[in-house]
């Protein structure tokens, strides 16, 4: 059977379950010949339900097998302007798994992250914020993605400031310490939530006891 027969469109699903056994069994086979079939199928295919399973199948793949979808890297980004929201978030999901093995070409494709992130969901804007963090690892990226991740930190909803900052503080290089904590400090001013100011502080005396 196709691989693309095997999606929950195709199964008349409306569950991810069918998406992640396709994706198991393109691992459990080393199948660079299916992801390829698969790529294929979302360029060919106009019904978005199946484009949006197909993309989904593959970022389960790369959760599984990154080294299997590292060659679409170039694909998923051009997915990045569907105007399908469930095509946009698998391929920033899909992205996020290879994004250690593909940091010159993520770094030269952030304009295209950053406009999906900016237009996206949650989902897309987390993954999107996992692509930055992990560029921000490299040291010949680090500067201009902190500079980046300030930015977003800035404008990010109030229930996610607490999450990015945890996910720079686990990596962040000591001299770019005072600049995050004057970020944090200017964006503890605007929330007004008591969960996400105690979430926000809790960070900030971590990286007082920094200095």
């Amino acid at each position: 059977m196709p691989i693309q027969d095997q999606l929950a469109y195709a199964l008349d699903r409306k569950d991810q379950e069918p998406n992640k056994q396709v994706a198991k069994h393109i691992v459990d086979a080393g199948g660079e010949k299916e992801v390829n079939d698969l790529v294929a199928f979302i360029e060919t295919n106009p019904e978005q339900r199946a484009q949006s399973d197909a993309i989904l199948a593959l970022a389960y793949v790369g959760e599984c097998a990154p080294e299997l979808l590292v060659e679409q890297a170039d694909f998923l980004i051009s997915q990045l302007d569907s105007s399908i929201n469930r095509v946009v978030f698998g391929s920033m999901i899909g992205l996020a798994h290879i994004a250690h093995l593909q940091r010159a070409k993520l770094f030269d494709a952030l304009p295209q992250v950053i406009d999906a992130m900016d237009a996206g969901t949650v989902v897309t804007r987390d993954h999107g914020y996992r692509i930055m963090i992990t560029l921000y690892e490299d040291l010949q990226f680090q500067d201009d993605m902190f500079l980046l991740i300030l930015e977003q930190l800035a404008k990010a909803p109030s229930n996610q400031v607490g999450q990015y900052a945890e996910r720079l503080i686990a990596v962040l290089n000591k001299k770019h310490l005072k600049p995050l904590i004057e970020t944090l400090e200017e964006r503890r001013t605007d929330i007004s939530n008591e969960h996400h100011i105690k979430r926000l502080s809790k960070n900030l005396k971590k990286l007082y006891k920094l200095l």
